[in-house]
């Protein structure tokens, strides 16, 4: 079974490939005559697009399902072995997202995100820890470090992709940690179906979100997609 360090990997690799353009397999034959060859670049810019949608449509989803895996692990008082491993596949995912963001826009862009992205997971653990301890205080601590490290890993995006305001990623980012936050909650208090709603509505928001970065990446890197 391919391990989650390894799938991480991929998606660094599928967007390394796109930073490149290493799509080789996908280009038109070099004979073309020139009409062609215009009609044939465009393909290819749309093949990059696509290719960094789902690529980061997948990552982003996969941050998620792992984090909901951590958190359940957490309220159920889960095996510190099970505990830990959900949260290195959790982590290796986040290093991902991070170092797909260095390959894009460099290692100052990499080294900006990474410690409030991984940081920011950390703290929606802590969340769910106190939510299986029933600990309202130590909810609200968590929560306001979490949008702390939040509001960072925004700044930092609106760094690179200016066409998306600061505040209206972080938001979003505080829309979809809300989700999350509450599915662990409504799991905690035996609601289950209600908790599996809410883990689905997070999958389908970070979808949104996966397809408003391709936007803004491919607005601010016209010549590499």
């Amino acid at each position: 079974m391919e391990s989650n360090t390894s799938k991480a990997g991929i998606i660094v690799a599928a967007i390394v490939a796109l930073a490149i353009g290493a799509f080789g397999g996908y280009m038109i034959g070099n004979n073309m005559n020139d009409m062609n060859t215009n009609e044939s670049s465009s393909n290819q810019q749309s093949v990059k697009q696509a290719d960094l949608r789902v690529a980061l449509n997948n990552a982003l989803r996969e941050h998620v399902t792992s984090s909901l895996v951590v958190a359940r692990n957490i309220v159920d008082n889960a095996p510190t072995a099970k505990i830990e491993g959900a949260k290195a596949a959790q982590t290796a995912n986040a290093v991902a997202i991070a170092t797909a963001v260095g390959d894009i826009y460099g290692e100052d862009a990499q080294t900006a995100i990474t410690t409030p992205f991984v940081e920011h997971i950390a703290q929606s653990n802590n969340y769910a820890q106190a939510v299986a301890n029933g600990d309202t205080m130590a909810q609200a601590t968590s929560l306001s470090a979490l949008r702390a490290e939040l509001r960072k890993v925004a700044t930092v995006f609106n760094s690179v992709i200016p066409s998306v305001p600061t505040d209206t990623l972080y938001d979003a980012l505080s829309a979809h940690e809300d989700l999350l936050n509450q599915a662990a909650v409504e799991y905690k208090a035996g609601n289950f179906e209600k908790a599996y709603n809410l883990e689905n509505e997070a999958l389908v928001q970070i979808s949104g979100g996966a397809e408003a970065l391709t936007t803004g990446i491919v607005k601010s890197k016209p010549d590499m997609f």
